[in-house]
This record gives C-alpha cells, structure tokens and sequence, in this order.
C-alpha cells in the first residue's frame, strides 16, 4: 500500500534499521535478503531526501532528521501491532500466540515457574517467550519488542500505565554451617564485618536496587565475590562464612533445595516494588490481559 508516493511496507524496514544500525542485522529481523534491505533504504533515502543512516567505521549512525523519526515510527509500529493482535476475543485454549514477557532471573525464579504450569493448562498453544531485561527494557517496550515487562516500580517505562504486582522484601542468606552465626544472631556489625556476595548486572557492573542502597548505607562492607545473576548467590555462600542480601520469596524456595539459612534484615531497607507493564496502545488487548491476570494468580498463594 502506499501513502503519499510511499510504499508503508518500508516504514516497517526503516523503524528496524534505526533499532539495529545495520543493515545485515536489519535484514536478518525481516527475513529478507541484505541486497533486499539495502534496496528498501535506497529508496527510503530517495522519499525523504536525506541519508537516514550514515556508515562511521562498522556502524551505521541516523542522521538527525532520522534521529526525530524514531520516536514516532515507534509509536506507529505500536498502534499498528494493536491494531491487528488479537483483542476482546481472545481464547486462551485455542490460542497460538507468543507472549514476549522481559524480566529478571528472580522473577523468572519465583514467578515464570509458577506461571508455566497455569498456562500450560489453559493456554496449551501458547508460547511464552522470556527475556532478560535488555540494556534499554523501556526502549524494547516503546519498540513493541516486548509485550509485559516486570520490573521494579523505578524502572517503569516513562508513558505508559502500570499496576503495582506486589511487594518484596529482602533478607540475609548464609551458609547453614557458618560458624560465625552458629548462636542465630544477625546485627549491623556482624553484616558489615562479614563478607559479602554480590550481584552486578552486564559489562557495566550495574547493581540492583537493593545492593544500590546498601553501597550508599554500608559502604565499607566487605565484597567478597561479584556474580551477574540473583540466581546464583544462594549456591555462592554455602560452604563459605560469606553472607548476602536475597529477595526474601527467592531465599525460601532456594532453602529447601540447598544447606542455607535466612535472617531477617538487622536494618530497614525499603521494600521492592514489582510492577507490570504493557505499552498504552494495547490496553485493549484481551490476551495482555489475559496474561497479566494470570501472572497475578502465579503468585497468589505465596504473598
């Protein structure tokens, strides 16, 4: 179909080479040939009258005017996805949708897995697809790369809607054997003279939230070991007198399976808000919140 002298098919091809910035990552997305990607920017590049994308080194960089399309691309791409996904209809037990949901390993842990068997019992068709928080969640959820995105309150995408999905709090794991707290006592100068075993997150040694405010309130504490995944830290104090700050449901399922034992937090750190969110144009859509209802019963039992 064309608009305007524009075939709206390469509007499709435009918003994914300004998301990749290269044209054979562009083509692999669209499942067209390079040659084929190449000639869809030529012709984007005759429409508008400008470059669009400029090859610096290996990457492809947007032009400023491109720079100002992306913005509105994305939210076109979004309303058009609405628009044709599913809606008010939607029939879990005979669906075959993929549902892309991007969330921490902790949730993965203590949700996602309380989650699949509830889907897999009404939605037997359904796919769910769950990715790791990207660099940029928001960007992926603005791009209509994801379709819920759950995580903590302060990382909410900025203009869409959310709904608080519940609290956590944190608590202290040590190894069950740990001579040091054999008498059960945990206080602040035991947590800072122990050593501590820490989650940072991508090449860029991001912290969480709660390891955030305690480099701010204990910051002489002792970091004994940096591991990339919330998963990991139960399994990394057992067999040593190391301790670290956990999500409380997380510590309670990893107890049963491994020799650890949890202390309430000898501070108050402030709880942990989950919420989810979908972007704005799909409010609408039944099988999003179809979704978020049953993301909500996962955890129902257990809060």
């Amino acid at each position: 179909m064309r608009f305007k002298g524009l075939d709206l098919n390469l509007l499709v091809a435009l918003n994914v080479m300004l998301d990749e910035r290269s044209v054979s990552a562009a083509a692999r997305r669209l499942f067209l040939s390079q040659s084929a990607t190449s000639g869809a920017l030529a012709r984007l590049r005759e429409h508008y009258g400008d470059e669009l994308l400029v090859p610096i080194g290996r990457k492809m960089v947007p032009t400023a005017f491109a720079e100002s399309l992306i913005d509105p691309l994305r939210e076109l791409m979004s309303h058009i996805d609405a628009t044709v996904s599913p809606g008010q209809a939607f029939d879990p037990s005979t669906t075959r949708r993929t549902f892309r949901i991007s969330c921490s390993d902790y949730i993965t842990e203590v949700v996602m897995s309380r989650l699949a068997p509830l889907v897999a019992r009404e939605a037997p068709g359904a796919i769910l697809d769950i990715l790791a928080p990207s660099s940029n969640p928001t960007g992926a959820l603005d791009a209509g790369q994801i379709d819920i995105l759950i995580t903590p309150d302060v990382y909410a995408a900025p203009n869409h809607p959310f709904e608080l999905f519940y609290e956590e709090h944190h608590v202290v794991v040590a190894w069950k054997e740990n001579e040091l707290l054999a008498d059960g006592r945990m206080d602040e100068h035991r947590f800072a003279s122990l050593g501590h075993v820490v989650v940072r997150f991508d090449s860029f040694r991001t912290t969480s939230m709660a390891e955030t405010w305690l480099d701010e309130n204990f910051p002489k504490r002792r970091i004994e070991l940096v591991t990339s995944a919330f998963i990991h830290v139960p399994r990394l104090v057992v067999g040593t007198q190391r301790i670290a700050i956990m999500h409380a449901r997380m510590a309670q399922m990893q107890m049963k399976v491994l020799p650890i034992r949890i202390f309430e937090s000898p501070f108050e750190m402030p709880p942990l808000k989950e919420i989810i969110q979908y972007h704005r144009a799909r409010q609408s859509d039944g099988g999003l919140r179809w979704l978020s209802g049953m993301i909500r019963r996962s955890i129902a039992d257990i809060k």
